[in-house]
């Protein structure tokens, strides 16, 4: 039983990780605007020197480069994450097989993350970071899909980590008793 609570922690963590990611990420991409159109009085005078547009582009690419360090260290973090959760899920005298299969299908989601996804939204942000935001451009336009598939993936791996952690918090115990009635212990 404490290795099922042990399970449900670790992926309780994963989850809460990577939607806190996604929230650091959407905030410190919005920041680079918010930060030029009302600078903090000791940087008033960086944006006036600069000018408003190389002071968006300048704290847009900061922006940019701190999510794909944040994303990328986050990706290994969840694969070695992922691993201990599926040995703990194993190890589990309650491990259900269903449990096992959709932390199996979590890690792989992650590895095409890290290893397909990521490399190519960091190659093709770098080169539209530095474009003017209304600039069209075929780079920007494939980044888009990138991030989409992206998207696509963290929501298939967070669908399947929710299902598993439903899976570990259900009452899992004796077969109802006569009458269709569980017996119901007090554990503490």
């Amino acid at each position: 039983m404490h290795i099922r609570r042990l399970a449900a922690f670790l992926l309780g963590a994963w989850l809460a990780c990577s939607l806190f990611l996604v929230l650091v990420a959407a905030r410190n991409l919005s920041a680079a605007g918010r930060l030029v159109a009302a600078p903090l009085t000791s940087a008033a005078s960086s944006v006036e020197i600069l000018g408003e547009t190389a002071a968006q582009t300048f704290l847009r690419i900061q922006a940019s480069e701190l999510n794909r360090f944040y994303f990328e260290t986050w990706e290994w973090a969840q694969l070695a994450l992922g691993v201990v959760l599926l040995v703990t899920l194993v190890a589990s005298a309650s491990g259900r097989r269903s449990g096992v299969l959709l932390c199996i299908f979590m890690l792989p989601t992650v590895v095409v993350m890290r290893f397909v996804l990521t490399p190519q939204v960091t190659r093709l942000g770098r080169v539209v970071d530095v474009l003017p935001p209304d600039q069209p451009s075929p780079d920007r336009h494939r980044l888009w899909s990138y991030n989409t598939a992206y998207s696509v993936a963290e929501g298939i791996k967070y669908l399947f980590g929710l299902l598993l952690l439903s899976s570990l918090l259900r009452r899992h115990g004796a077969p109802p008793e006569e009458g269709g009635q569980r017996k119901w212990v007090r554990v503490h």
